[in-house]
């Protein structure tokens, strides 16, 4: 283990070993980094997010070497999704023509003690239980962090030529290294189904209707995780009249091979909410620091994007890092920092606009069913979409045509329904929803002369 005195100053400080600052001093210690990671609680957590990890982001550990990492945890593979829409369904595989992985879903407590046992071992990371309570500043950069020990009562100080915050979707830091605005979009309310079977083993399954949607995918060999989404600035208040509300709103809506343990699983009553955040990247370039992981940008989890977005930013940096040999040379360090900034929407645009997009889409009538006829067509209108999903294609102009396509094959078949014989050509109502829900979403990632010209297009649409 190194050592770190007051006086010394380490390559890379990182605040907060959750996935991301976990995996990242796992990849930079790989590089012959030298680094301290200070995490508040070592423990095993036991929480309802980040428990599926789509193809493009298991693409992202096989590139930095620690796939291994999701051995012993009862993973379950995941090979695609079914689309449950009222009373039918349509199965949309992920792609896997040119040997692309397939996901994975595990408890994400088992998975992140796993990188951390890893991080433990390698002799270039010092890794210590405690809070960071400050980030030391000098004239305008950040040079180290205060912090106390778990169960300690002084502070010491920590110096690094680079500090890395990433402290979660909670973050006490983000302030300081950006100018976010994070919109609350509701909560996600979690379940565990145990021993059942669902309409499709090792599938997700993305349930719509006049309900608020779910999501259901397998977290062990034995487990189901249930996602049901709730609008609203305050989480639903959990006790015996909203387990009522909960049998009376959804049992119906879930498959019926799953709903003998969805009522178990109400009855029994373990009930965990996370509240769903909107947070468009915004970060303020400080000399020695990088904002990462959910502290700097979120995106509605309804897609499970999360890991996905994280391991891309990982590698990004990462990548951008390694070059440097001295830490002490500030303009190496900040031009790799920029580059990460400017960069960095390149690996998670599309995984944030489709994210929120579909959020849009799921709570609008005509869309809702839209989305359903168009995916359930097959062929590319699935494919390339799914591709979108899983995080193997991030092709922006491909998930914008998709988007707007969509929105004018639902105007086609509800006008056409409406008025039998009649072939509409161009887009009315439902394709100005679509491009309402879009438009902010595409300028909130990194504008560039691509976002220009769509959002014209966008314009001559509606």
């Amino acid at each position: 283990m190194s050592n770190t005195g007051v006086n010394t100053k380490v390559d890379v400080l990182i605040v907060g070993a959750g996935i991301a600052g976990a995996t990242l001093a796992a990849n930079l210690a790989k590089m012959g980094k030298n680094i301290v990671v200070v995490e508040r609680d070592l423990s095993e957590r036991d929480v309802i997010i980040g428990e599926l990890l789509q193809p493009g982001g298991v693409q992202k550990l096989e590139e930095m070497g620690f796939t291994s990492l999701i051995d012993n945890i009862d993973a379950q593979p995941v090979y695609g999704y079914d689309i449950i829409y009222e009373d039918r369904d349509y199965l949309i595989p992920y792609p896997n023509k040119n040997g692309e992985p397939c996901g994975f879903g595990f408890r994400n407590g088992a998975f992140l003690q796993n990188i951390r046992k890893h991080i433990l071992t390698q002799r270039n990371i010092r890794v210590i239980e405690g809070t960071v309570t400050n980030l030391i500043e000098d004239e305008d950069a950040i040079v180290g962090v205060s912090y106390k020990r778990k169960l300690a009562a002084d502070e010491e100080s920590l110096y690094a030529h680079l500090t890395v915050v990433t402290d979660g979707p909670l973050s006490k830091f983000r302030e300081k290294l950006s100018k976010p605005f994070n919109k609350l979009n509701g909560y996600f309310l979690g379940l565990l189904l145990k021993n059942c079977e669902l309409p499709f083993a090792n599938h997700g399954h993305l349930i719509m209707g006049e309900h608020p949607p779910m999501v259901i995918y397998p977290v062990t060999s034995t487990s189901w995780r249930v996602l049901i989404d709730f609008k609203g600035e305050k989480p639903p208040r959990l006790g015996r009249d909203f387990k009522k509300f909960l049998l009376e709103e959804f049992k119906q809506a879930m498959p019926k091979s799953a709903r003998a343990a969805f009522v178990a699983a109400v009855e029994k009553g373990k009930i965990k909410t996370f509240p769903n955040h909107r947070l468009p990247a915004n970060p303020i370039k400080k000399q020695g620091a990088v904002l990462l992981g959910d502290a700097l940008n979120m995106r509605h989890p309804l897609t499970g994007g999360g890991m996905t977005a994280a391991f891309n930013d990982v590698l990004r940096l990462s990548n951008n890092l390694e070059t440097i040999s001295d830490f002490s040379n500030l303009k190496q360090l900040g031009k790799a920092i920029q580059k990460f900034y400017q960069t960095r929407h390149l690996g998670t645009q599309t995984t944030n606009i489709l994210a929120d997009g579909l959020y849009g889409v799921v709570y609008n009538p005509d869309l809702r069913k839209a989305f359903f006829e168009y995916v359930s067509r097959g062929d590319k209108y699935a494919e390339e979409t799914c591709s979108i999903l899983a995080g193997l294609n991030k092709d922006k102009k491909l998930l914008l045509n998709h988007f707007i396509a969509m929105a004018r094959y639902g105007t086609q078949l509800k006008i056409s329904a409406e008025k039998p014989g009649v072939v509409v050509t161009e887009s009315l109502s439902m394709v100005k929803d679509a491009v309402g829900i879009i438009t902010p979403l595409l300028l909130s990632e990194k504008p560039d002369p691509g976002n220009k010209l769509m959002l014209e297009a966008l314009n001559r649409i509606v």
